[in-house]
């Protein structure tokens, strides 16, 4: 099973995973790490790659996925890069969170994030213009 970290400014993690669980019930394999004003870059890096040992249990591998890239978290993140073991995903939002956990042992990691990526982009929606197109 793929495990996740979820890395952001803040509280914002946890409290996606708060609400994942809500939804789905308890995430397993998942952690949250915040960064907080005081965390230096070197601490983050100590909590980020503590995450991710924690939750490769299994050894399929670890999707990180962060606030926004070119954030704290997310550079951080791609220092820990392991080419199909460790991988980074931006943009975190609800859905993306909602289908990791459908489909994290339907696919290898790399299709994985892939899949994620293109379908939290195709979800972005502006009410506006899917009302237009229904009428």
């Amino acid at each position: 099973m793929i495990g996740l970290v979820v890395a952001t400014h803040g509280s914002l993690g946890e409290s996606l995973l708060a609400t994942v669980a809500m939804i789905v019930g308890p995430p397993a394999q998942a952690r949250a790490v915040s960064l907080s004003r005081d965390h230096s870059p070197e601490e983050l890096h100590a909590l980020l790659s503590g995450a991710i040992a924690a939750v490769d249990r299994e050894g399929d591998g670890v999707l990180v996925v962060a606030d926004m890239f070119g954030g704290t978290p997310a550079n951080v993140g791609m220092t820990l890069l392991v080419p199909d073991r460790v991988d980074l995903l931006t943009g975190v939002n609800l859905p993306m969170l909602l289908k990791f956990f459908t489909y994290r042992e339907r696919y290898p990691l790399t299709e994985l994030a892939e899949l994620l990526k293109e379908q939290a982009r195709d979800g972005i929606i502006l009410a506006s213009e899917a009302l237009r197109r229904q009428s």
